[in-house]
């Protein structure tokens, strides 16, 4: 009601009052006491006050960008800029587990696809939030249901002995971080055997060969060569209530030897099986 009332006062004084040039005259004219005139004329401020406050209020917000050479920009936020992001658990790299590829990108995310077996909608990210330099490049998978569910990231190349040393380094440094935060941790290793040529030489000096048998351990010599062949395999595995962690040392056919870290969120069964709950 207060409102109304000062609408109305207000817009009788406009409609009279075109110009604030013309208001001296207008209350010359008027037999009033000096008080009832400022009175009036407080009205008149506070109605201005209010309907500039009013126009603020009714406008979109603005948004501050920084352009070129630091110069400030002012433009309107539309809503098609907003993309509303729920709460997600945070992933490796910054990232949210069970992210759309939208929210992703909202992020200032790159993604290139990539074509993947048995992991469709695919893509290598670049620009991550917290990038690792030990890692190549990140692969990030999102399903047929676009919810980021798997995180891979390669490690880089690197010149190493025949015994592996420098990839082993690597994979022994990212073991003891993966199993403190994940926990659980299980190793696997395959070991290649290799034949021994033994030469026996008898009292007489008859020399005869004995072909002996030699399980490699890792890191020995021609461990790489092994890892190459895909005879010689090295992984473990971590896993916490919903994330399951594979960390592999390979060697690509160049002799380089590299590690592979690759994150699985256990949680997305349990969101396709509500989803298929909830549509019967």
């Amino acid at each position: 009601m207060k409102k109304i009332f000062l609408s109305l006062f207000g817009l009788i004084f406009t409609i009279n009052h075109p110009a604030k040039a013309e208001e001296d005259d207008f209350f010359d004219n008027l037999i009033v006491d000096e008080q009832m005139k400022q009175k009036v004329e407080q009205t008149i401020e506070m109605e201005e006050s209010q309907t500039k406050a009013s126009e603020i209020l009714d406008r979109q917000p603005l948004k501050l960008e920084i352009g070129e050479n630091a110069k400030i920009n002012l433009r309107e936020t539309k809503n098609e800029d907003i993309v509303p992001v729920p709460p997600r658990e945070p992933a490796p790299f910054g990232l949210k587990w069970l992210a759309t590829t939208d929210e992703i990108k909202y992020m200032k995310i790159l993604l290139r696809p990539k074509q993947v077996k048995d992991s469709p909608n695919s893509y290598i990210a670049e620009n991550l939030p917290k990038p690792v330099k030990a890692f190549k490049e990140v692969l990030l998978s999102f399903g047929e249901t676009d919810a980021l569910w798997r995180i891979a990231g390669y490690g880089k190349e690197m010149e190493d002995d025949s015994k592996a040393t420098k990839g082993l380094e690597e994979y022994k440094k990212f073991y003891d971080i993966l199993n403190e935060k994940y926990g659980n941790a299980q190793e696997f290793y395959t070991p290649a055997v290799i034949n021994i040529d033994e030469e026996i030489v008898s009292e007489d000096g008859v020399k005869t060969h004995n072909i002996k048998q030699k399980i490699l351990e890792m890191g020995e010599e021609g461990f790489k060569q092994k890892l190459m062949s895909g005879e010689s395999t090295l992984y473990a595995t971590f896993e916490n209530d919903h994330i399951g962690v594979t960390l592999a040392l390979l060697a690509n056919g160049d002799g380089k030897t590299f590690i592979v870290i690759d994150y699985k969120n256990l949680k997305i069964n349990e969101v396709e099986q509500q989803e298929i709950f909830d549509a019967l």
